[in-house]
């Protein structure tokens, strides 16, 4: 009987939108990663930019730990996903899932006990909400493929 030399698995091949997804969120992040360090460093020509009011420059100026902490991770991890996608790496779906479940607790937190809504406005808030959405979507994408055996 005929014994391959290669025993290893074959890898399914990489689909073209690998890299459209992994560039859309590396873009994505990459704008949020941006909003970030302006905001933390509360630089006031982002906030005129912004179009941000007092009331706004006070929500980042006194912004709490917590919520801090997941936006941190929410942004690294972000980031890590979309280039662990585009280097065709396993990583990429765990870490977008760490991505997705930061983001949905400082949405909760945010809308839940700092007012964020009534801050900064539905269009601020439903982009947030759309970067989850669009988070989840990379998590999921990220575990189909791998099950496909695209990443390795």
């Amino acid at each position: 009987m005929y014994k391959s030399e290669n025993t290893q698995p074959r890898r399914a091949a990489r689909p073209w939108h690998l890299w459209v997804v992994g560039l859309v969120l590396l873009a994505l992040y990459l704008v949020g990663a941006r909003d970030y360090i302006l905001a933390r460093t509360l630089n006031k020509g982002y906030f005129a930019e912004q179009g941000y009011g007092p009331a706004q420059i006070a929500y980042f100026t006194d912004y709490p730990a917590i919520p801090a902490i997941f936006w941190t991770i929410n942004i690294a991890a972000g980031l890590a996903a979309a280039l662990l996608l585009l280097f065709h790496s396993r990583w990429a779906t765990p870490v977008a899932l760490i991505a997705a479940a930061s983001q949905l607790c400082l949405l909760a937190i945010t809308f839940g006990f700092m007012d964020r809504w009534a801050i900064l406005g539905p269009r601020f808030s439903l982009v947030d909400i759309g970067v989850w959405v669009l988070t989840v979507g990379l998590w999921l994408y990220c575990h189909a493929i791998h099950r496909r055996g695209v990443l390795r």
